[in-house]
């Protein structure tokens, strides 16, 4: 998601550009919510336990993304359904556009993505499919991490990556890899092990931080959403960034 916003900002800034020579914070707001994240359904009927699964979720992302320091930091937390289908929305704010990911912050991502399962975990003793694109996300950024950036040291510099740009008759029919099924095994292997370890990482971040879980949990259900600042004075000692 924190690149849609991003890729969001880049098209509204270039639209906005044409009629005026600046941006307002108002500008960047629309741009982020109506571009990454759609209209907000504030007509919705949500009842009173989901939307309490959702604080608790939407607080479980918001939590990792002001505790590590490649991501975030947070922009806005909402419990608010909107029209892509998510019962809220945890919007960070890129507050540099560079060129190049890392193998750092492709694992930060990963741990983000992990923070809403892991906080309906800790707090329910149980789990919903409101995780699902967020498992999705985490599994295709680790299936890159290994596949095409050679960041798995067990698989090396090699691409394996199926999903060129070349076309070929058939290809998509008969879905062929130029590799065979002990590679296959390997790369799945290196795909769970990246996942798992992030997710070991997000529960101890977050079982850390219970306080801040509940009380950004019952400021969601009070307020539907808050800002950064309200969302980071909740932090007594930790500023952005400082996840040790």
């Amino acid at each position: 998601m924190y690149e849609i916003y991003l890729t969001g900002f880049r098209s509204f800034r270039a639209r906005v550009g044409k009629k005026n020579r600046y941006i307002t914070n108002a500008d960047v707001e629309e741009a982020f919510i109506k571009i990454g994240i759609g209209v907000e359904k504030k007509s919705k009927i949500i009842s009173d336990k989901e939307k309490k699964i959702t604080a608790y979720h939407e607080s479980g992302h918001a939590i990792l993304f002001h505790l590590l320091p490649d991501v975030g930091p947070v922009h806005t937390i909402s419990i608010i359904p909107t029209g892509m289908g998510a019962a809220g929305y945890t919007m960070p704010l890129p507050e540099r556009d560079e060129m190049f990911n890392t193998k750092g912050k492709m694992l930060q991502n990963i741990v983000v993505s992990l923070g809403g399962r892991v906080a309906e975990e800790l707090i329910f003793d149980d789990i919903t499919t409101g995780a699902s694109q967020d498992i999705k996300q985490a599994t295709q950024t680790a299936r890159d991490m290994v596949t095409k950036y050679g960041f798995s040291d067990k698989l090396g510099l090699i691409n394996y990556d199926t999903d060129s740009d070349e076309v070929f008759i058939g290809r998509d029919l008969a879905h062929t890899r130029p590799y065979g099924e002990d590679v296959a095994a390997l790369i799945d292997e290196e795909v769970k092990r990246i996942v798992d370890e992030c997710y070991t990482k997000a529960k101890k971040l977050i079982s850390e931080n219970m306080d801040v879980l509940h009380r950004s949990s019952e400021l969601l259900l009070e307020k539907e959403k808050i800002s950064r600042e309200e969302f980071e004075s909740l932090f007594e000692d930790k500023p952005y960034g400082e996840s040790l």
